[in-house]
């Protein structure tokens, strides 16, 4: 039987680890954290965390895997690179992660290979930042170096806001570094791409929805984009581009742009699938790809299946609330009982005390839907939410 390592057992990885049991594979996955979700689905559990390399590789040279990936989450892209490096396995390598991980080598590589990208300064103390403010007006956005999911992320739109916004970002930062970047403004989107040895595909250009300023936190995507088509194919030919610029030959990629006034411009990528059910739902939903499959197939040194077989709309859309206590969430049957409705999950807990959305993990949950346009799967989610009691005390 193959075997395939997976960096991570917690929400975000646990598609990746329901489909390779599907698929006949024994699975390993390791995670810090002995309850990650994902643990009763696999095989084989090791408890380290998804960024110790070194023990990483020590379990993987033991357990001997055929193939080795994540999901959705950036950091342990550097870990999936240490095995593939020491054991050969397909994937990227160290140096390719550390670019797709780290934005400040990231958009470091781009402005060198002149892709269409932000002006930025790279700031590691408030000192520093002090000075650059002698250079810049607001608006402009504060970004960790080395966060997800939004988190750090925000707009300073006045001088009165820029240390404390500065303070809050670099909190969040592991590295203390602080990116200050343009703030552009346009319709904001991904792009879902598996390059097979060296060639890169584009499976599906997503519009994205997010909560706006200050802290931008995706609340829903749609397929396929309703950009105008020569805006798609430029926005294409960039993320294309971004990939080779990093490296990319052998990895699924996500990369996220902007369509500013100027045309798209690159705000990051990772060299990975993408979250918030992108390429485990959306992709499929819109397209009949399997990307999660594919991208499995990838780490395992197989040829992988990416023929477009539909041509639907497939939506998400986040549930949020007011602020308190969750008591309960009333209408979840009659939700599921509506035609296009694919899936709904609450991933909080009655119980549990409910945060204004700063970061994705602040989101209540998510409803996906699928029909004949993008425009109308948007409605249906929207329609269902609105069907759901959200009960806060």
């Amino acid at each position: 039987m193959s075997k395939l390592l997976i960096i991570g057992a917690g929400l975000l990885q646990m598609p990746a680890i329901q489909k390779a049991k599907e698929m006949g594979l024994e699975v390993a996955v390791v995670d810090i954290n002995p309850s990650a979700p994902g643990i009763p689905f696999a095989d084989h559990f090791f408890k380290i965390s998804t960024v110790d390399e070194k023990e990483i590789v020590k379990t993987a040279k033991t357990f001997k895997p055929d193939g080795v990936m994540t999901l959705a989450t950036d950091m342990p892209m550097r870990s999936v690179a240490a095995v593939a490096i020491f054991l050969d396995l397909p994937g990227i390598s160290p140096e390719v992660a550390l670019k797709a991980t780290d934005k400040v080598a990231m958009i470091e590589c781009f402005k060198e290979k002149y892709i269409p990208s932000p002006w930025f300064y790279v700031v590691p103390s408030r000192d520093e930042f002090k000075n650059v403010l002698k250079s810049i007006s607001p608006p402009f956005i504060l970004k960790p170096n080395d966060s997800s999911g939004s988190r750090g992320v925000v707009l300073i739109d006045s001088l009165d806001k820029a240390i404390d916004g500065f303070n809050y970002s670099k909190s969040i930062s592991k590295s203390g570094i602080v990116l200050v970047e343009e703030y552009m403004i346009g319709p904001e989107v991904s792009v879902e791409i598996i390059t097979i040895r060296g060639k890169s595909t584009v499976l599906a250009v997503t519009d994205k929805l997010t909560s706006g300023a200050p802290n931008f936190v995706e609340m829903g995507h749609s397929q396929p984009s309703e950009l105008a088509v020569e805006s798609i194919n430029k926005i294409k030919e960039i993320a294309i581009k971004a990939v080779q610029a990093l490296g990319i030959d052998n990895s699924p990629s996500h990369v996220e742009i902007i369509v500013t006034e100027n045309g798209p411009k690159l705000v990051e990528l990772g060299a990975r699938l993408g979250g918030d059910c992108i390429t485990t739902h959306l992709v499929p939903l819109s397209t009949g790809i399997d990307m999660l499959k594919a991208s499995i197939k990838l780490a395992m040194g197989q040829m992988p299946d990416i023929k477009t077989r539909l041509f639907k709309g497939a939506a998400i859309r986040y549930i949020s609330s007011k602020e308190g206590v969750l008591k309960d969430i009333v209408g979840i049957e009659n939700v599921m009982k509506v035609k296009g409705v694919r899936h709904l999950e609450i991933v909080k807990q009655k119980g549990e005390t409910i945060h204004a959305v700063h970061g994705s993990g602040d989101r209540i949950g998510y409803v996906i839907c699928q029909s004949e346009t993008s425009s109308s799967a948007i409605n249906l989610c929207e329609e269902a939410i609105r069907m759901l009691d959200v009960i806060i005390i």
